[in-house]
């Protein structure tokens, strides 16, 4: 008689799966699964809230209380479609064979089958969930499935919570695709994917799309004999002003007269829709009869685009030469920095037989000076960031700030002297600043006098006191040396207390009582701060003695490290939206937003570079009683000098590409133009900027790898 082998699978329990019946996760916390209970829970909370946020936003005004509602009532439903599902296959799981490929085979049928039956049963379900109008509020599709795929978590939540133990924990990947993807389908809709009107409209872009693509005819200059007419318009049309004067009729000649001459500018929200501007009559003569005249419109900067979607642009013209056609005033982007009245020209030709010349085109010109000035813009930006990274870079890494350390006299000390420094270096420059003229007719001079004299004065007042500091300490009694202290610490407390107490009344007062009572209580709040943290600045030096060393190293490290990853985590197009407000827009603006990121990226990583160099030189120099000048310069240096040439031809490469994308905010460069021309449906022209931009960004790969090979 054979043994009988060992059930070796794990005990059920029944309690278990009830609690997370009720509650996902709770069998699972009443084992002491805490972080699978929690999980589990969070999952069917969080696709719960996204389900019931995002099927709302079928309304122009969401109610959450109908999306609720309704998400409630279909659990209950598709818990009912899915439990009718599970038995169903549970029933035809015991009647064929326990072969392992047939039960593979029949879970995945089972799911299709789920899928499809949620799919099909969708309207019926929303109709039983909702009335007629709460009905037309929500997305029904977004509703059900999201209802389905939690109800399915949470019917797996069960089984898991009836065979999960401490010893025995199932793999969580089933609810880890469940949750993905549920996420990817709330995705599509909060997304407002739309695949079918893709697919469906794809043929409206191949005309955009072969201009882009090959646009090299709009490169070059032909020559034609072309029979033109203009007419000036200005737009917008400010009040009490009249335009241009009109033409007149010609008796030899194409002409055109164009009324109203002033008007105002077609415009368009933020979703696209277009608002047409003034309509203008056209009327033409002298033309060549039977052919096609087109219309043009040229900027006040000279950029000439067909204006579309404003009216007939190719008109035919009569036997007697003439033509009478309407068009809306377009879009057109006017620079902010604009002044006085903005005249365009409307320009209606008719073109013969065209030349090529071999000539470059005005656009192409254009192009390739933006090119160039992008170019530019991103070497002068990553020179400026090298120069003013590599100082911040040796702050920022911990293998050579962590041993620096301070006693406490000399750190309050230096930071008493660092403040009182500034102070003096600033008086003293604003005396000899005035002296030339100020900023307003030296300020190159007067900003290189107070960055000198400001950060002169700080550093030999941080040496100067801290060695004083140190001093009486050393020369003084104990007790009077503890006080001296004690009193330096606790006007850095004062300090620092009167900064945070006008930050508190600013802040917070000014949000909750307003502006006008933060102004008048932010002195009192100051000089509470003051006293507060003066106290307990003072009490804490006293309390630890003279024998207390400071980590100023880490300090220091803690807040570069701060500041460079606050500077990096700005992205660079905000950065050039402060360059266009400080300096006007321009490349000069793109080269400060460049630099500033530059400054944070190269920071972070020459640190990083430093950190990881190995500490044989430094330890061999410093027990040669190296100071650490002399420790950076020959140990350190040469360590980090083959990836800093890295990191820095990699930031060129980033730099020239974001300048092509702060164009696009008015940075300068070969952005601005791309911008331009698209807005202007000039997309042969804008294909021109795509591929300068595309060459110019593979030519510096190139390049930079040549380099990297060499030196690196």
């Amino acid at each position: 008689m054979s043994e009988k082998k060992p059930d070796r699978r794990p005990p059920r329990s029944l309690l278990s799966a009830i609690l997370s019946l009720l509650i996902p996760g709770l069998g699972q916390m009443a084992k002491g699964l805490i972080g699978r209970g929690l999980a589990i829970f969070g999952s069917v909370a969080t696709m719960s809230g996204l389900t019931i946020w995002t099927a709302a936003q079928r309304a122009r005004f969401p109610d959450y209380l109908v999306s609720a509602k309704a998400y409630g009532i279909l659990l209950i439903e598709t818990a009912a479609l899915l439990l009718f599902i599970l038995a169903l296959y549970s029933v035809i799981k015991r009647r064929i064979g326990q072969e392992q490929f047939v039960q593979s085979m029949l879970r995945g049928a089972f799911i299709l089958i789920a899928v499809a039956a949620v799919g099909l049963a969708t309207e019926p379900l929303a109709m039983t969930a909702l009335r007629p109008e709460e009905r037309r509020m929500l997305y029904h599709l977004t509703a059900v499935s999201g209802a389905a795929i939690v109800m399915a978590i949470w019917l797996w939540n069960v089984r898991d919570a009836m065979v999960a133990t401490r010893e025995h924990q199932p793999s969580m990947t089933t609810l880890t695709m469940m949750v993905t993807f549920a996420v990817l389908l709330l995705g599509t809709r909060i997304t407002e994917v739309n695949v079918p009107k893709a697919i469906r409209e794809y043929r409206d872009t191949q005309i955009i799309l072969r201009k882009i693509a090959w646009p090299w005819r709009q490169a070059f200059e032909y020559d034609s004999s072309a029979v033109s007419a203009t007419a000036e318009v200005q737009a917008p049309c400010p009040p009490g002003a009249t335009g241009p004067e009109p033409n007149k009729p010609r008796q030899n000649g194409p002409w055109i007269i164009v009324t109203p001459t002033c008007g105002d500018l077609s415009t368009r929200d933020t979703r696209g829709n277009l608002t047409l501007g003034t309509p203008l009559t056209i009327v033409g003569g002298g033309f060549v009869p039977g052919e096609i005249a087109e219309i043009r419109w040229r900027n006040p900067i000279g950029n000439e685009f067909t204006p579309r979607g404003v009216g007939e642009v190719k008109i035919m013209v009569r036997e007697d030469g003439t033509f009478e056609t309407t068009l809306y005033v377009p879009e057109v982007t006017i620079p902010a920095m604009a002044e006085g009245p903005q005249i365009h020209t409307l320009r209606v030709v008719q073109s013969s037989q065209e030349i090529f010349t071999g000539r470059l085109s005005k656009d192409m010109k254009l192009a390739l000076q933006g090119m160039l000035e992008s170019i530019m813009m991103g070497l002068v930006a990553t020179f400026a960031g090298i120069v003013l990274s590599i100082p911040f870079s040796f702050l920022a890494a911990r293998n050579l700030m962590g041993s620096l350390r301070s006693s406490l006299q000399g750190s309050s000390g230096g930071l008493l002297g660092m403040l009182l420094g500034g102070w003096l270096g600033k008086e003293v420059a604003g005396f000899l600043s005035g002296l030339i003229g100020g900023l307003e007719n030296a300020p190159v001079l007067t900003a290189l006098i107070h960055l000198v004299f400001i950060l002169g004065f700080a550093f030999v007042a941080v040496s100067l006191f801290a060695r004083s500091f140190e001093w009486i300490t050393e020369h003084l009694p104990r007790g009077v040396a503890r006080l001296f202290t004690a009193l330096g610490m606790a006007v850095i407390g004062a300090g620092l207390g009167y900064l945070l107490g006008l930050g508190f009344a600013h802040g917070i007062l000014g949000i909750t009582r307003g502006d006008e009572f933060a102004a008048a209580v932010d002195q009192r709040f100051a000089l509470v701060g003051a006293l507060f943290l003066g106290l307990v600045f003072a009490v804490w030096a006293e309390r630890v003695g003279s024998a207390r060393q400071v980590p100023t190293g880490n300090l220091v490290y803690l807040g570069t490290r701060t500041g460079l990853n606050i500077i990096r985590s700005i992205e660079v197009l905000i950065w050039g939206l402060i360059g266009v407000i400080w300096v006007g827009p321009g490349p000069f603006a793109g080269v400060i937003a460049l630099t500033i990121h530059s400054l944070a990226a190269l920071g972070k990583l020459y640190s990083e570079a430093i950190e990881s160099i190995s500490p044989g030189p430094i330890e061999a120099l410093q027990a040669t009683g190296a100071n650490r000048l002399q420790t950076i310069v020959y140990a350190v240096i040469p360590q980090v000098l083959p990836p800093f040439i890295s990191f820095t031809i990699y930031r060129w490469d980033i730099n020239v590409r974001m300048s092509t994308v702060i164009g696009l905010i008015g940075g300068g460069g070969i952005g601005f133009l791309l911008i331009q021309w698209i807005r202007q449906f000039q997309y042969e022209s804008a294909g021109l900027a795509v591929w300068l931009i595309t060459i110019t960004v593979a030519a510096l790969d190139l390049v930079s790898s040549e380099i990297r090979q060499r030196y690196v």
